[in-house]
């Protein structure tokens, strides 16, 4: 966080020194170009004043010229100091020796000057000898001038070049027609084309200009408007006169050539002055430039200094801000954690209640509705004498009893497809099937859960009395009805008769041994995997006969399927109340004939509508649930239930017994009553 902040402080600390070193640049670049165009414009006055030294000779040299050379010497008085007062250059590329120093070419100039004469020099040599340096300083002039960034003044200064070389070709075409005037017409024809060639270039270099600079042809106007009335008629009527003679030999003719002679020099002081205004306007021009980078760079300095100073403070408050948001991350962090983990122990809660399929409709508020299920198994399991465990201990050592024992076999639940439904009190009930289906492997998945949880309840040691515990453990396979009841608490409940029967194989089993019903020893028969040992004949109270069995364990252990049953009795004193998850029967109610798994058709016994229990004891049966007493319901249990055959009913002929929880019809059919209790679920 800290490194996101100090980045772009650190690009805008990094692009201010780069403008700053640009800016500096910026203005080095025009003190350089400033320096060379100041040298230009001593050049120019260089060549400004060698053509007129060169006019002047050539003058002299005419017939028209006076006849010594002292109107010269003011001439090359002026040539002279504008020589001294130039910075000569050093890097000069030229072979000849007469440029290599200021020395030299004064000393050159020197000597050309003594031996002028109208008998030694030709006027095409004096022009000749002087464009030749002209030509060389105006290369000079040439290489000072290089393209650069700043593009407006580099068209100047390109202006500024060629009118100097217009300048030139201006002067060299005054040289020619002074002397086509003064002599009657040219020499050769030679001098003729050279004329022509200079007026034309003269003229080239005029409208180039107009091209680079706008500038020029302003300053160039005004001064022209300067000039006498109809000037530039007069030029354009020598120059035509020039070119359209048809002779190399004319009429001499003094004045005129006077005459040409000074309008010529006027426009060429002409464009020296406009020469001239063009390098002061070049020179302010740049002056300005430097003035605004001046103050730019001064702008750069001072917001370098600002950001330099101003980065420690933005360090220092972003790594405060950084710190109070880790802290606060770090808080965050946390409370998320805890945040999770109580969700976690939420949806713990809410999963031990009701599967976890069915929680997350009921989270997304969807309405779950009540499911059939066609073939389940329900196991039931309890605490051997676990009422009299009640009255020998505590109600401390009966909790801790009941947690080490449910939280030994939550610890295997989760190894098997089972789902764990409820406990009551000693009572733990699980089953499969539900309310994941898993086709036909719930018995094999509560047989597989029954004897793990078998196993290892008989080696635990509770209490500091080392007790051990013995379950019963009562399994039947079947359909039923599962779905969410209670919006306060909600549960997830099974109901149908399925349930009652895995309630009574529990009451009616043996400690340390897993009853099962005819259905589930059916299914573990298909398996092969378990060892099944046959009980026989049980009196089920409510069921009547029913033919049960035991499971031993796994096939493996016993090397067979099936043992035969022990020849001792397997009617056993059994608690009826002992039945938690039941669903009894009321009072009075109409009874039919139903065959129960396990039960023959002639066993099954038949209620009368106004039976008289006597001195029943009515007591309530822990969590069964009774029909109601109306001829209405009751006439509905004429209907066969799926698997069972109805029976014609039959009257019931009481006979008086010891037990008075005992209806007996005759000599080899016995009831149970039904308690006298409230519908309960």
């Amino acid at each position: 966080m800290l490194c996101l902040n100090v980045l772009p402080i650190l690009g805008l600390w990094a692009y201010t020194v780069y403008t700053l070193a640009d800016s500096v640049g910026f203005r080095e670049e025009y003190y350089k170009r400033r320096s060379a165009l100041y040298f230009s414009i001593d050049l120019g006055k260089l060549v400004h004043r060698l053509q007129v030294e060169r006019d002047m000779s050539v003058l002299y040299l005419s017939a028209i010229g006076p006849e010594t050379k002292s109107f010269l010497l003011s001439e090359y008085t002026k040539t002279d100091d504008v020589i001294l007062e130039l910075t000569w250059p050093n890097d000069i590329d030229n072979l000849n020796i007469m440029f290599l120093s200021k020395e030299n070419f004064l000393a050159f100039l020197q000597e050309h000057r003594r031996v002028l004469n109208p008998n030694v020099l030709s006027i095409q040599n004096e022009i000749d000898f002087y464009s030749r340096s002209i030509d060389t300083i105006i290369l000079w002039l040439y290489n000072t001038i290089t393209e650069s960034k700043f593009s407006l003044i580099w068209k100047l200064l390109v202006a500024y070049q060629k009118l100097s070389s217009a300048k030139e070709n201006l002067g060299v075409e005054r040289a020619l027609g002074t002397m086509f005037y003064a002599r009657g017409g040219f020499e050769s024809r030679t001098y003729f084309e050279n004329y022509n060639l200079r007026l034309h270039s003269f003229r080239a270099y005029m409208r180039s200009i107009g091209m680079y600079s706008t500038v020029v042809d302003e300053i160039y106007i005004k001064n022209i408007e300067n000039l006498p009335i109809n000037f530039s008629s007069t030029i354009e009527h020598f120059r035509a006169e020039i070119q359209l003679i048809n002779s190399t030999i004319a009429a001499v003719d003094v004045r005129k050539a006077r005459f040409f002679f000074d309008n010529m020099t006027i426009y060429l002081d002409t464009l020296f002055t406009v020469q001239t205004e063009m390098g002061a306007f070049v020179i302010e021009k740049f002056n300005n430039e430097i003035d605004d980078l001046t103050q730019q760079l001064a702008i750069n300095a001072v917001l370098l200094v600002i950001v330099i100073l101003v980065c420690p403070v933005v360090i220092l408050a972003t790594e405060s801000l950084t710190s109070s948001i880790q802290t606060y991350a770090l808080t965050l962090v946390d409370k998320t954690k805890e945040l999770t983990k109580e969700k976690k122990r939420t949806d713990g809660l809410l999963y031990q209640m009701v599967p976890r399929q069915v929680a997350d409709m009921l989270k997304k508020k969807k309405k779950v509705d009540a499911e059939f299920f066609k073939m389940v198994t329900v196991c039931f399991s309890d605490m051997y004498g676990f009422d009299k465990l009640t009255v020998d201990l505590t109600p401390m050592e009966i909790v801790e009893l009941l947690n080490a024992l449910y939280n030994t076999v939550d610890d295997i639940l989760d190894d098997f497809d089972v789902y764990k439904v409820e406990t009551i009190n000693d009572c733990y009930m699980v089953a499969s099937g539900l309310p994941k289906r898993n086709k036909d492997r719930h018995a094999f998945e509560i047989a597989e859960f029954a004897l793990n949880m078998l196993r290892t309840v008989s080696v635990m040691k509770v209490l500091s009395s080392n007790r051990s515990i013995q379950l019963r453990i009562g399994i039947n396979s079947g359909p039923c009805m599962a779905g969410i009841v209670g919006t306060l608490m909600p549960r997830y409940c099974l109901f149908g008769d399925t349930v009652n029967t895995a309630s009574r194989m529990k009451a009616y089993s043996e400690p340390n041994k897993i009853h099962i019903s005819y259905s589930t020893y059916q299914l573990l028969r298909k398996t092969k995997s378990f060892t099944i040992k046959k009980r026989g004949s049980v009196a089920v109270k409510g069921k009547g006969d029913m033919r049960t069995f035991w499971l031993m364990g796994k096939v493996e252990d016993f090397g067979t399927v099936e043992i035969e049953a022990d020849l001792e009795s397997n009617q056993q004193a059994i608690d009826i109340t002992d039945m938690p998850g039941e669903i009894a029967s009321v009072q009075q109610h109409t009874s039919g004939i139903y065959v129960m798994p396990g039960c023959s058709a002639k066993d099954e016994k038949s209620f009368g509508l106004n039976t008289s229990h006597g001195d029943v004891n009515k007591e309530d049966l822990p969590g069964e649930i009774t029909t109601i007493e109306s001829p209405t319901y009751s006439a509905s249990l004429q209907y066969p239930m799926p698997g069972r055959q109805p029976q014609r009913r039959k009257p019931i002929l009481k006979k008086t017994t010891t037990n008075p929880n005992i209806e007996v019809t005759n000599e080899k059919e016995r009831e149970l009553k039904a308690p006298d209790v409230r519908e309960k679920i």
